[in-house]
């Protein structure tokens, strides 16, 4: 049975033991006590019934001094929002209870129990992604041009062109070169299209030899040299020759390899390559659309559809996150640093707490305040009826008792 029902049969039994016993108020002390008893539980039943309605609404639709709550909102409202904010949740109780609490003993459990970690590195992904998507890359290569152009310009890439000169002119280095040409040259000599270039070439260099001459295209049809057979036999002479230089057996060979050691040898030593290699480069980083190359560069490395560095951001975030768990040190440094920035936001921003409360409260109605508040304290406020009725019926016995005696006493 909820307890207003309880209070309220308290008191129609109040009453009705009231009724019931009024024939024996004047019968002798039982009767009497029994009376008085019942009358002072009705009167203290009903005066706290009145007090307790004449909060929230109009009892018997008497308008002085009821419906407390309603009349006095405004004042009630600002105690509440003070209590609230000066007393219950200001800083030093709100900071009491977070100074208890373990921040990086509770963000290592969100990294490895809750999915902390993964929802990390999609959270930093889409902001990564969003901010390539949205970003103005011509804008960015525009502000990053003149730096790279100056960076390419101081770097010395002239001195490494003579030390690449001075490596070439090296014996290890020219004994691999030409063979390595000489494979190449017999990959190029197979090709369909150099045959066919050379064959073009001989039929215009026979057609020229024969010009005019009877004699020499008789000569040439004695021979029968036609243009596919002098192809074949220039090939054969080319292959054997590249096939020589390629084992090293070529004197021609020999020859060119003292030729490029030489020639490697005085170019990295001559004074005026540095200053000309360095005279050519500036004129080329000049001449660059450098701006151009650096917004296809960028749309290429931030805009493609799987782009390489979302591999490096969630490997940054695995390495982060295993060290914040191993290293003690960092995880102290954290609690403090939670700590202390909730302190200075709590500090900057604690009117905002009043401000919410008081919002929180301006959206509730008379109504709907009153049905909140008297839904929460409804028991409270009924228990007081209940004990009106009680302890009025025991104060209503004991002054009956007390009077009775003395007029005993008394005659």
């Amino acid at each position: 049975m909820q307890t207003r029902y309880k209070a309220t049969l308290a008191l129609v039994l109040s009453i009705a033991g009231f009724l019931l016993s009024s024939p024996y108020a004047e019968s002798g002390f039982a009767g009497g006590l029994i009376y008085h008893g019942f009358l002072a539980a009705m009167v203290g039943g009903l005066a706290d019934w009145f007090a307790v309605t004449a909060l929230f609404r109009r009892p018997l639709g008497i308008r002085y001094r009821t419906e407390i709550l309603r009349r006095n909102r405004p004042r009630i409202m600002q105690a509440l929002v003070d209590f609230a904010s000066s007393d219950l949740l200001n800083v030093a109780n709100i900071m009491t209870v977070v100074r208890e609490q373990n921040m990086a003993r509770m963000m290592m459990d969100y990294l490895t129990q809750r999915g902390g970690r993964e929802r990390l590195k999609a959270v930093l992904n889409q902001v990564l992604l969003t901010a390539a998507q949205t970003m103005d890359i011509r804008a960015v290569a525009r502000r990053l041009e003149p730096a790279v152009r100056e960076l390419l310009k101081t770097t010395a890439v002239e001195k490494l062109i003579v030390q690449l000169l001075t490596m070439l002119g090296e014996k290890r280095c020219s004994q691999t070169i030409f063979p390595a040409l000489a494979r190449v040259g017999k990959q190029v000599l197979s090709a369909p299209a150099m045959q066919a270039l050379l064959l073009a070439h001989i039929t215009t260099l026979r057609k020229q030899y024969e010009g005019n001459s009877f004699g020499r295209s008789f000569l040439i049809g004695v021979l029968d040299l036609s243009d596919e057979k002098i192809l074949q036999f220039v090939n054969q002479r080319l292959l054997t020759w590249l096939e020589a230089i390629e084992r090293g057996e070529e004197s021609s060979y020999q020859q060119a390899v003292a030729w490029l050691e030489k020639t490697m040898a005085v170019l990295a030593q001559e004074p005026q390559l540095l200053q000309t290699l360095h005279q050519w480069k500036i004129r080329q980083i000049e001449g660059w659309p450098l701006e151009d190359t650096l917004t296809d560069w960028l749309k290429k490395l931030l805009r493609a559809k799987h782009p390489v560095w979302m591999a490096e951001v969630d490997q940054f975030v695995d390495d982060k996150v295993d060290l914040f768990l191993t290293n003690e040190s960092l995880q102290k440094h954290y609690d403090t640093m939670v700590k202390r920035l909730i302190e200075q936001e709590l500090t900057a921003r604690h009117a905002l707490i009043s401000g919410l409360i008081q919002t929180r409260l301006d959206e509730l109605s008379d109504d709907k305040l009153i049905e909140f508040v008297e839904t929460r304290i409804a028991d409270d406020l009924q228990m007081i009826r209940i004990n009106g009725s009680i302890v009025g019926s025991l104060v209503g016995m004991l002054l009956f008792t007390i009077v009775f005696g003395a007029e005993r006493m008394c005659g």
